[in-house]
């Protein structure tokens, strides 16, 4: 007869410990029902597993050798088990969908319908937040998928790029500049420029590809949110460059939008997903969709990725 799972771990916890007396306490078993598992273990392995002395409890040869392998057996047990609970929550018909705000307004509402056409029964929450927010909210399992932008520092993420979105200036309707058709980054960062803070998906796309142009990001004050950006702008306190989705409408009374070159400062768009979570069919299926929605888009501020120009195009 093989170890039972109670017995492997019984086994781990009082090997990790150093104590039986400890264990049988993180267990919730009494002292001797625990002895009682590891030597039934060892009657059956037909080897001692523990060398006891008065003063101290250590693996015998067995029983280290025995050790990393009964941690990897309890550890695939406790991963099968979270799959398949998993699965059986997203089988009910709940999932979570995160997005940039800008993002959101745009691609959502198609997203949903034709999510909602393929899986009727599957309900999705859908909640908006910056990029931070949306990381957090992957990492941590609460958002089962987001779409947004590229953010480094978050090894646990995968990122799958689909669009490239460019930045554009933003200023008052009534500044010179704005009677220009387009304006360069060098006489943008001459005016009070208000940008995203140090550390966003937004800061660092413009912060990288300014410095490879030999220019230097030096706002005069930053905001996490762009409508925040647009009323200071509004109000005469600077100029600004946001994401094209996230800019005014060209009937704005008192912002013009212009864009920016010398060089041309995208971010990369995209669908978020823990790396180490394997999707369910329903995760897949909002992600496909997801990604054809965003590929559909004939937005003028919207390219493919380097990679993929030419094989395929937003709207094909």
């Amino acid at each position: 007869m093989n170890p039972t799972l109670r017995q492997f771990a019984a086994f781990v916890q009082v090997a990790r410990l150093g104590s039986f007396a400890r264990a049988s306490e993180a267990l919730g078993l009494s002292q001797p029902a625990l002895s009682q598992a590891v030597a039934q273990m060892e009657a059956q392995l037909g080897a001692r597993l523990f060398r006891r002395t008065t003063r101290a409890l250590r693996l015998t040869e067995e029983g280290a050798l025995l050790l990393p392998r009964a941690e990897a057996i309890l550890g695939s047990v406790e991963e099968a088990v979270a799959l398949v609970q998993e699965q059986a929550r997203l089988g009910q018909g709940r999932l979570s969908l995160g997005a940039l705000p800008s993002l959101a307004a745009v691609f959502m509402p198609e997203i949903l319908r034709a999510f909602r056409a393929r899986h009727p029964e599957t309900r999705v929450a859908v909640t908006d937040g910056t990029s931070d927010v949306l990381y957090a909210g992957v990492e941590s399992g609460q958002i089962d998928l987001a779409i947004g932008s590229r953010l480094p520092g978050h090894p646990g993420i995968t990122f799958q790029p689909v669009l490239r979105e460019r930045f554009a200036l933003v200023l008052p309707r009534a500044h010179p500049l704005a009677r220009k058709p387009r304006v360069t980054w060098a006489e943008a960062l001459r005016l009070d420029f208000i940008a995203f803070p140090p550390g966003s998906a937004g800061h660092v796309a413009m912060e990288e590809a300014l410095r490879g142009a030999g220019l230097v990001l030096n706002p005069v004050m930053t905001f996490a949110q762009s409508l925040t950006a647009l009323k200071m702008v509004a109000g005469g306190a600077g100029v600004t460059a946001l994401p094209v989705l996230s800019c005014p409408p060209p009937t704005h009374k008192a912002l013009a939008v212009r864009p920016l070159t010398d060089p041309v400062v995208d971010r990369e768009v995209g669908v978020i997903r823990a790396a180490a979570r394997e999707a369910a069919p329903a995760m897949l299926a909002l992600q496909e969709i997801a990604t054809r929605c965003m590929l559909e888009s004939r937005h003028p501020g919207l390219a493919l990725p380097a990679g993929e120009r030419g094989k395929r195009s937003p709207g094909n």
